[in-house]
């Protein structure tokens, strides 16, 4: 007979283990909601979401928060989930992991909350040169189950993306910049934009 979870210490949250999403330990009715909206919806925007979860590396995990949680025990939670990814990372390295961190519940009095979270550490995400996305009905294609934060690691598609996101170009450079010049600037604009991206950032072109 297995043991319940030990209580999470005073002020912290429970942090469930993720689980691969679609497979027979979901769990909730909320994790069998989010394999459809990964692979109809996110497949819009992202193209690794339908592979990763064909490849049964899509892990998912919901993190219960409330208004009156502290912005430290959500922040400590997702950095949490973060080392956890670094585990995936190496275990599936060819199989582009993914790690969904729902929020079940009403979403209006937790969204503040979950974005201040997900803004502290944003940083760490970075520098483990990882991506991550926090998504909610009012900025997703279309309606989510609940809100979520979607973490994986950037890959050299991601030169478009890392342009747009400022804090996300010097880890796209430090990782992929010689293969950026090989292969990716195609065109006359993408070369002028990757040169401006550098130039803001105080790297050589």
């Amino acid at each position: 007979m297995s043991l319940p979870p030990a209580p999470p210490p005073a002020g912290e949250l429970h942090r469930p283990d993720p689980v691969v999403l679609g497979g027979l330990a979901d769990g909730t009715e909320l994790g069998a909601a989010f394999h459809p909206y990964l692979r109809d919806c996110m497949g819009l925007v992202c193209p690794f979401a339908s592979q990763a979860l064909l490849a049964g590396a899509v892990h998912y995990a919901e993190l219960r928060v409330t208004g009156r949680t502290a912005l430290r025990a959500v922040a400590r939670a997702l950095a949490g989930y973060l080392a956890w990814f670094d585990g995936a990372m190496r275990r599936e390295r060819d199989q582009q992991p993914g790690l969904v961190v729902a929020f079940p519940g009403p979403a209006g009095p937790v969204l503040p909350l979950i974005a201040a979270a997900h803004e502290v550490v944003q940083p760490a995400v970075y520098a483990r040169g990882c991506t991550s996305s926090l998504l909610h009905s009012a900025e997703a294609p279309c309606a989510v189950p609940a809100p979520f934060c979607v973490l994986r690691r950037i890959v050299p598609a991601d030169l478009l993306l890392s342009m747009r996101v400022s804090r996300m170009f010097p880890v796209y450079y430090r990782l992929y910049a010689a293969e950026a010049r090989r292969t990716r600037l195609l065109t006359a604009e993408i070369s002028e934009r990757w040169n401006r991206a550098c130039r803001e950032h105080g790297l050589a072109p």
